[in-house]
C-alpha cells in the first residue's frame, strides 16, 4: 500500500526578542525595507517583497515573492498567505520598488492590492500598507495616501 507524503509546519524565531523591530508608521517600514533591499538591484529590477508582522506589529521577517523585470513583476498572492500563515503573522506590509523612481502606483499596483486585502479579509490577515520605495530612499504610502 502506497504512503502519503507527510506534511510539517515550522516556524522559529531565531532572532533574540530585544532586537525586534516594530512599526508604528510608514516611514519606519521604509526605513525598515530599505535596509533589506539590495541597493545594486533597487534600479535594475522590481522585485515584490513582504513584512510580515505579529499582532503589536512586530516584524516577523521579510520575504521577497517575486523578481521580475524592469516594468513589472508577477505577484503569487498564494506564496504571500502561505508565508504569513506558516509564520503565525497576524499583519502584512506590501512593498515593491520602481526602477524608474516614479512614485505614484499604477492601475495595476492599486488592483493587486486591492486584491491581496480581500484575500487577507478570508484570511484574518491585515494589510496595513503597501509601499512604493525608490532608489532614492523615498517612498509611497497607499495608506497614507488612503488608497486602503
Amino acid at each position: 500500500m502506497e504512503k502519503a507524503n507527510e506534511i510539517k509546519i515550522s516556524y522559529s524565531q531565531k532572532t533574540n526578542t530585544k532586537n525586534l523591530l516594530k512599526i508604528t508608521s510608514s516611514t519606519e517600514a521604509n526605513q525598515i525595507i530599505q535596509n533589506s533591499w539590495d541597493q545594486d538591484n533597487i534600479e535594475l529590477f522590481e522585485s515584490f517583497k513582504v513584512i510580515y508582522l505579529n499582532n503589536s506589529n512586530v516584524v516577523k521577517g521579510i520575504s521577497t515573492i517575486s523578481t521580475g523585470g524592469i516594468t513589472g513583476t508577477i505577484i503569487d498572492i498564494r506564496l504571500i498567505f502561505a508565508t504569513a500563515l506558516k509564520t503565525l503573522s497576524t499583519g502584512i506590509i506590501l512593498t515593491h520598488n520602481h526602477p524608474s523612481v516614479t512614485l505614484r502606483p499604477s492601475d495595476a499596483d492599486k488592483r493587486m492590492t486591492e486584491k491581496i486585502i480581500k484575500a487577507g479579509e478570508l484570511l484574518d490577515i491585515k494589510v496595513l500598507d503597501h509601499l512604493i520605495v525608490t532608489p532614492k530612499k523615498e517612498y509611497y504610502s497607499f495608506a497614507d495616501n488612503k488608497l486602503m
